[in-house]
């Protein structure tokens, strides 16, 4: 088997080689891609952001130590709205661990436990950067090949004109 057979069973859509599909399959196929390359990205953003606020949250456990107790801090309320408020616990915090579960634990957990959803995160994200640059690489073939289509189309209707 050569590379142009793999190169053709790779751009196969629904069993059939996209050499071989008409301008509106290969057209639908496109927005197919498109939209599954959209869906992906807003997937892939969401995973970066979850990813940040679990760092975020890291870099926040960092200040829970014995010296800071008692000391004045501002509280969040919102991501824009603050108020004041001291430090009564530096030992144990509240930790959402997801679907409206919250578990008390210590620090040192709170932090083992941000680290590995900042993995997690970290190793999807990239699974799906895998997957977005095959789309990519899909959807790329599909455009040259409509392209190519679509130069023979009209060199074909050229060749009629200066045959009648």
């Amino acid at each position: 088997m050569g590379e142009s057979d793999d190169e053709e069973q790779k751009e196969q859509q629904g069993g059939m080689p996209l050499q071989q599909a008409s301008l509106q399959q290969l057209n639908a196929v496109k927005q197919n891609l498109e939209g599954e390359l959209k869906s992906l990205v807003n997937n892939q953003a969401a995973l970066r952001e979850a990813e940040s606020r679990f760092v975020s949250a890291m870099e926040t456990l960092k200040s829970l130590v014995p010296e800071n107790d008692g000391k004045p801090m501002l509280i969040p309320l919102t991501t824009s709205l603050y108020v004041d408020g001291y430090m009564t616990q530096t030992k144990k915090v509240t930790v959402d661990v997801g679907t409206g579960y919250y578990i008390e634990m210590s620090v040192d957990k709170a932090t083992k436990f941000c680290g590995r959803r900042c993995k997690m995160l970290a190793d999807n994200a990239a699974r799906l950067e895998k997957a977005l640059k095959e789309k990519r690489k899909n959807l790329e073939n599909v455009a040259m090949v409509m392209q190519q289509k679509m130069y023979a189309q009209q060199a074909a209707q050229e060749a009629a004109k200066e045959g009648e």
